[in-house]
């Protein structure tokens, strides 16, 4: 299928220069995706903290006990069993739309343009145990983070991103089905775990990496869970223009960047001699198309 439909007198285009996802962009994109789970992570390490001073009185008694000592190294054997058994459980597969719901879509009216893979980057931000992948021909991508036996916090974003180009001046509405499947895990005994996961889509300016108004940045939670709210859950869904669509101002002749994006953030205090808490989470989403109306 063809990278635009339709191709005449759009006002919406791929532009033909190279180089529009710079040094500048892309920092810009990393900054902005983990800004917030620095804050979180460090909010998260002093609860942890608190806890661990909160619980080594009872520590300390039970490391006195052979008895306990043994019980807890088999707990921790079984607990060890049944996430393996756990992780060997993947995510459903992600919805797909075909090519039927794509060709609906053609000239629906004027200033409608809709845009397919394959996409221009791939966007993989990673911070300890999270995994990002991405696949630009095939508008897919995933962010996965297995829980682990070490304390601290985890977060992956995976994307795929397309730069465009106006061609009269006026508002971009940005309108992304991403298709989503996605599960999330927590283990925990006197300490606390926190996954979350969401989907984002920012639009920014190629050469400084500004987010462009007035509102080129919009992000739609699937889960967000500790230890006191739950234990494990899945889903998987859609996202269509009321949920995700980020807007922007544009001028004719302008280039923009549009990134879409699958977030996926853990934090946790590991495994300790009494004690543990782990947290993952896996989001997988599919872009088959995206519309821009302006």
């Amino acid at each position: 299928m063809s990278q635009m439909i339709p191709k005449v007198n759009a006002n919406v285009q791929r532009p033909d220069v190279g180089g529009t996802f710079t040094k500048a962009a892309e920092e810009q994109l990393v900054r902005l995706v983990g800004e917030p789970w620095v804050v979180e992570a460090e909010t998260n390490e002093r609860i942890f903290a608190a806890e661990r001073q909160a619980n080594a009185p009872l520590v300390q008694l039970l490391e006195e006990d052979a008895d306990a000592v043994a019980a807890s190294q088999g707990i921790g054997r079984l607990r060890r069993k049944a996430r393996i058994q756990s992780d060997s459980v993947g995510a459903a597969a992600t919805h797909t739309f075909d090519d039927l719901m794509r060709d609906a879509l053609k000239g629906v009216k004027k200033g409608l343009n809709v845009f397919v893979p394959p996409y221009d980057w791939v966007i993989d931000v990673e911070h300890k145990a999270g995994e990002a992948n991405g696949d630009k021909a095939a508008g897919t991508f995933s962010s996965v983070i297995e829980g682990y036996y070490g304390s601290g916090a985890s977060w992956a974003t995976a994307g795929v991103g397309v730069a465009l180009k106006a061609t009269v001046d006026g508002v971009a509405n940005i309108r992304p089905p991403m298709s989503d499947s996605w599960r999330w895990f927590i283990d925990a005994t006197l300490f606390s775990a926190n996954t979350s996961g969401s989907c984002r889509v920012v639009v920014q300016d190629p050469v400084s990496g500004a987010v462009l108004g007035p509102d080129g940045d919009r992000s739609v939670g699937l889960w967000n869970h500790t230890s006191q709210t739950g234990a494990s859950g899945y889903g998987s869904g859609s996202f269509f223009a009321s949920d995700i669509a980020p807007t922007a101002t544009l001028s004719a002749g302008q280039v923009f960047n549009v990134n879409f994006l699958a977030n996926v953030f853990t934090d946790q205090s590991g495994s300790l001699v009494f004690g543990h808490s782990y947290a993952d989470g896996r989001l997988e989403v599919s872009l088959p198309f995206f519309v821009v109306q302006m």
